[in-house]
């Protein structure tokens, strides 16, 4: 009777092994030492900040678990129609993602509680173009929209979404 569960759980070992482990890791450590929401009141000097330093630890650090607990709402308002609401469905998505993907971030600015980002992905064939809208309450990220779009092999336009 034991050993087909242990035989079993073998079998599932080399699975368990190849999955990433960043995600995994980062979900695990999550600290709340430093955080900015709930959200207080901030100027748009100290919201533009707030941004940038986002935008540089969930693209520069690629570390989005430090960059969601550290300034991204609970209950953060997501409009991607594939994506769960809230701040920690996200963060985990994009710990699964953001360390391995290959992304140049080409602009960003932040104007009127509203920050965005303009991003390319480098992908088989051709490059995707990203472009990530956030709103800040105060000193807290609260919502969030996006648009992803791939580049046609067959693009006349050279310098096309980039």
């Amino acid at each position: 009777m034991r050993l087909p569960v242990l035989l079993t759980t073998l079998s599932s070992l080399p699975l368990l092994l190849a999955t990433p482990y960043y995600p995994i890791k980062a979900l695990i450590s999550r600290t709340h030492n430093v955080t900015y929401c709930p959200p207080r009141p901030a100027t748009e000097r100290q919201q533009r900040a707030i941004f940038n330093d986002f935008v540089s630890i969930l693209y520069g650090d690629k570390n989005p678990i430090k960059a969601f607990d550290t300034y991204v709402a609970l209950n953060l308002t997501e409009h991607d129609p594939f994506d769960a609401q809230g701040r920690d469905a996200n963060a985990a998505k994009l710990a699964a993602i953001v360390p391995y993907a290959q992304f140049t971030v080409l602009r960003q600015n932040f104007d009127n509680n509203l920050g965005f980002i303009h991003v390319r992905i480098e992908d088989n064939p051709e490059p995707d173009a990203l472009a990530d809208i956030y709103r800040m309450d105060g000193t807290c990220i609260v919502e969030h929209w996006d648009i992803v779009q791939a580049r046609p092999a067959n693009a006349t336009n050279p310098i096309a979404m980039f």
